[in-house]
């Protein structure tokens, strides 16, 4: 009977053995440790995409290549606004509420002198008015449905500085990487809009 008791003890003790070593091994130790595993960054080396493949999933923004410095203003945009003119444009006020709070809630935002009011007119049209900061004149943006497309990539482009307008910038079709744009100069003697048609002239080289 002892003789059985002090195999199944040395069996024990040898096994114990055993699985002490792999619990000691200095591959666990690290791991027993408040280790931080980090995981590897693959960077995607963007100079040889070719724009055409539609896998490409890198963001393109069509508005960085506008020119808007071209047709840049020097005057600083005016901070003080006066009531707006409803008798200059009667049939605004049709949309009076919407235009009044974007008056109100907002500042210069194209040409100098004028506050945009923007906002829907369907699915895939939007349509817009401006107003004169200095008189509170009342001026339609060239918007509205003769100027959308059904896959516009970006929409109502302006800057505080400058008199270049972009209504739409537009696809063919969704799957496109050629892009054309529906571009006007505000005149501001004649006060209008006039459309460039020649890409050349407002996007940069």
């Amino acid at each position: 009977m002892k003789i059985n008791k002090a195999i199944i003890i040395l069996t024990l003790c040898v096994f114990g053995c055993k699985n002490k070593s792999k619990l000691d091994h200095p591959l666990n130790d690290s791991l027993k440790k408040d280790t931080v595993i980090t995981s590897t960054t693959i960077v995607k080396d963007t100079s040889t995409i070719d724009p055409s493949d539609s896998n490409n999933n890198e963001e393109i923004y069509h508005a960085d290549s506008v020119n808007f410095e071209k047709f840049a203003l020097d005057a600083k945009p005016s901070t003080v606004k006066a009531p707006i003119d409803w008798s200059s444009y009667p049939e605004a006020k049709d949309f009076k509420t919407r235009i009044t709070e974007a008056y109100t809630s907002n500042e210069v935002s194209f040409a100098g002198n004028y506050v945009l009011a923007r906002f829907g007119c369907g699915a895939s049209c939007i349509m817009g008015f401006m107003v004169d900061v200095r008189d509170g004149k009342i001026y339609d943006l060239p918007l509205g449905e003769e100027n959308s497309c059904s896959f516009a990539e970006d929409r109502a482009i302006c800057k505080t500085n400058s008199r270049l307008f972009i209504s739409s910038i537009c696809k063919e079709k969704p799957e496109s990487t050629k892009v054309y744009y529906l571009a006007y100069l505000w005149n501001e003697d004649k006060k209008e809009f006039n459309s460039i048609k020649n890409e050349d002239e407002f996007l940069k080289k």
